[in-house]
């Protein structure tokens, strides 16, 4: 499949490359603060494992299952191998209205 960009293709894909990475930069966990965990599967990360990776539960996210949480990206990180996306928690998307 040919994409018709003409002359402007060039221009396009650095737009959409610069976009990306300012979406990877806004969304990169901090080290240490407030995070959004994202469950793949929709279901939340338990109170007991939160309580093993030294995070306090602030708030339920906007997603299914999302919550925000504080603590530390080290510890929280592993938990993508249990299919949950860390994420910053930026207060525009996790703000309870």
């Amino acid at each position: 499949m040919k994409l018709a960009l003409g002359k402007n293709g060039p221009i396009v894909a650095q737009l959409a490359i610069a976009v990306l990475a300012m979406l990877a930069v806004a969304f990169a966990p901090p080290a240490y603060g407030r995070m959004l965990l994202i469950p793949l599967d929709g279901r939340p990360v338990s109170q007991a494992r939160l309580a093993e990776l030294q995070a306090t539960p602030l708030k339920p996210g906007s997603l299914p299952g999302s919550q925000v949480v504080e603590g530390r990206r080290a510890e929280l990180s592993g938990l993508w191998a249990q299919r949950v996306l860390v994420l910053a928690a930026p207060a525009a998307l996790c703000s309870s209205g």
